[in-house]
């Protein structure tokens, strides 16, 4: 087998030595010196050795020197990438605490001015509860010993103020971004302990604010009402609601009393004033007065406290005017 490949290149050499003889122009063939002494190639051998020189010979593929990391170099690359993990994870915590501190400031001022509403609101209602009070003091004095006939100018105005008129007392707080911040979990971008704390503590106000307003409603309901069926002049009431309408813009029945000349109008009775039990009177309204009041000293006033201590705290925390 060796000898057979040592004959096949030695043809292939052959041939190429003739192939520059061939176009060597201009050659002597005198001249030239005979190196080869072998006999011309067969056409066989020719057709072996071209064959030979069409094939490609085998590609040797070697691996590329990689030369070897020491400790030094694998620490470094290390290094790299844990500091730049680290970096893009606090630009991303950086990104998220600027817009949370953003979300935090907008709903800030919406709760400021909501709660800032319902403190104008009720200051307005306390007022309005002071005023009732007087009217319920009168009128359970009046009905102790005084002409149920001819009544004094002051008794209906009294009389309506204690069984008829509610909107100048009723706080109703709005709590519409409360209950966003709550239900929604947005309460977690306000990062203040205090602020959260006072938060929740408006929030209970609101609800003890919402149950006594039921308390006095199923009181007004359950004791007044019937005897408001019984003894009260709503002819009277309807002319001056009438008047009122024509000449004010005012919803609150106390204005009425104040605004309007009431003499102009016929003079209201008590009906069925001999069924008038003046105790029973006297007794349903100074219940009444209990009621309101304790709620006004309580629940209003302890609402006026922590509305005051939330505003402060949103003024002072997101530096709201």
């Amino acid at each position: 087998m060796q000898n057979c490949f040592h004959q096949l290149k030695k043809n292939i050499i052959r041939i190429m030595s003739e192939e520059e003889k061939i176009n060597t122009p201009n050659v002597d063939p005198e001249n030239s010196q005979q190196t080869n002494e072998d006999p011309p190639l067969t056409p066989s051998e020719r057709h072996s050795a071209a064959r030979a020189l069409t094939i490609n010979p085998m590609e040797v593929h070697h691996h590329p020197h990689v030369e070897k990391k020491n400790f030094k170099e694998y620490f470094l690359e290390f290094l790299m990438i844990f500091l730049a993990v680290t970096l893009g994870f606090f630009a991303e915590n950086i990104r998220e605490n600027i817009s949370e501190r953003s979300q935090a400031k907008e709903l800030a001022k919406n709760l400021y001015k909501e709660i800032y509403s319902d403190s104008i609101n009720i200051h307005e209602k306390i007022l309005g509860r002071l005023e009732k009070e007087n009217y319920i003091k009168y009128f359970v004095h009046y009905v102790s010993d005084s002409d149920l006939v001819n009544l004094s100018p002051n008794f209906y105005p009294a009389f309506t103020s204690t069984f008829v008129s509610t909107l100048t007392i009723v706080f109703q707080p709005k709590d519409g971004v409360l209950n966003q911040l709550t239900n929604s979990g947005a309460l977690r971008y306000f990062r203040s302990s205090r602020l959260q704390a006072e938060i929740g503590n408006i929030s209970v106000d609101i609800a003890n604010l919402r149950n006594g307003n039921d308390e006095e409603e199923a009181f007004r309901e359950s004791k007044m009402h019937s005897f408001l069926i019984a003894h009260y002049d709503y002819k009277w009431f309807e002319t001056l609601a009438a008047m009122a309408q024509q000449k004010l813009n005012n919803p609150y029945i106390e204005s009425w009393y104040k605004k309007l000349d009431l003499s102009t109008i016929k003079k209201p009775e008590i009906i069925n004033v001999a069924q008038f039990n003046r105790q029973e009177a006297a007794n349903i309204a100074s219940e009444y007065l209990v009621i309101i009041r304790g709620f006004r000293l309580i629940l209003y006033n302890q609402y006026v406290k922590s509305n005051h201590e939330l505003l402060e705290t949103l003024r002072s925390e997101y530096h709201i005017k």
